[in-house]
């Protein structure tokens, strides 16, 4: 892949109240790490760790501060996805590289968030570089460079009760989705992106962007009520469990809305998940 880019690090969820936000998503059936506080922010989060990717739960925990944009997206378009983030071992070699490219990058970032464990806070700490608009079309996105990997993981976090394994991708919903073939072969790489009719596939390492009209949202995903949004916007999140039928069976009982797909694929709807979709596949 082009750009330093390994494959999806992490997605971004705003949620307009942290800790309701939490225990919704331990009731979806998810392990969530301790509160985590962003230094020099305004923003706080509580993320949900697989051994490659996660899911980060971003909130406003002091009002009035800088959010990254957090507090204008969810005035704008209310809880949901907001944004996604690219692995990346090298930031500035990343930068370097764009900008030879003509995309014409910002400097890379230094943040750290204050980790509340039982044993004491630790300090994760990352390399942030973002994407002008141009590069990530239809697509809020940033790089991300973890300089202290081994404290975001912990055996316990990685393990959730729905039986959710990883990040298989996510599903973007815009008015032209093969227009971003150029755009996002530039940025990830020759061959990263697939065209199929009106969709757009823009596989990165493992995981992959399905970018989608809003049509053919309804089509793929008819199963489950999306609500009528402006576009562009993150539609859902794709998950892999080892099990579809256990996962329902857990939905099941916790007594949370879903539906099966035709193939087995477990969907939760937006409604229940603070705005997006969430998919079950045992497909990688």
């Amino acid at each position: 892949m082009a750009h330093r880019i390994l494959g999806l690090d992490h997605t971004v969820h705003a949620v307009a109240d942290l800790e309701a936000a939490k225990a919704n998503w331990q009731r979806l059936g998810f392990t969530l790490t301790p509160r985590g506080r962003h230094i020099g922010w305004a923003t706080g989060n509580y993320c949900i760790m697989f051994p490659r990717n996660y899911h980060e739960l971003l909130g406003i925990a002091e009002p009035g501060g800088y959010t990254a944009g957090l507090e204008d997206a969810l005035k704008a378009r209310g809880e949901g996805l907001q944004k996604v983030a690219f692995a990346t071992d090298d930031a500035l070699a990343a930068a370097a590289e764009m900008t030879a490219s003509g995309l014409n990058p910002p400097e890379p970032q230094s943040l750290k968030r204050e980790l509340e464990l039982p044993e004491g806070t630790v300090l994760p700490a990352f390399t942030l570089l973002m994407l002008p608009a141009a590069a990530s079309p239809q697509l809020p996105a940033f790089l991300c460079q973890h300089l202290t990997p081994e404290l975001l993981r912990k055996p316990e976090w990685l393990l959730h009760p729905n039986g959710a394994q990883t990040i298989n991708g996510i599903v973007v919903v815009t008015d032209d989705p093969p227009a971003l073939e150029l755009p996002y072969e530039i940025l990830v790489g020759a061959g990263s992106a697939v065209r199929t009719d009106r969709m757009l596939a823009v596989r990165a390492g493992g995981e992959s962007i399905l970018f989608v009209t809003p049509d053919d949202l309804d089509t793929l995903f008819p199963d489950i009520e999306h609500p009528a949004r402006p576009t562009p916007y993150i539609a859902g999140l794709r998950l892999r469990v080892h099990n579809t039928e256990a996962a329902a069976s857990y939905f099941s009982a916790a007594g949370i809305d879903h539906a099966r797909s035709m193939d087995g694929t477990v969907l939760v709807p937006a409604a229940a998940a603070n705005g997006c979709f969430l998919e079950f596949s045992s497909r990688a």
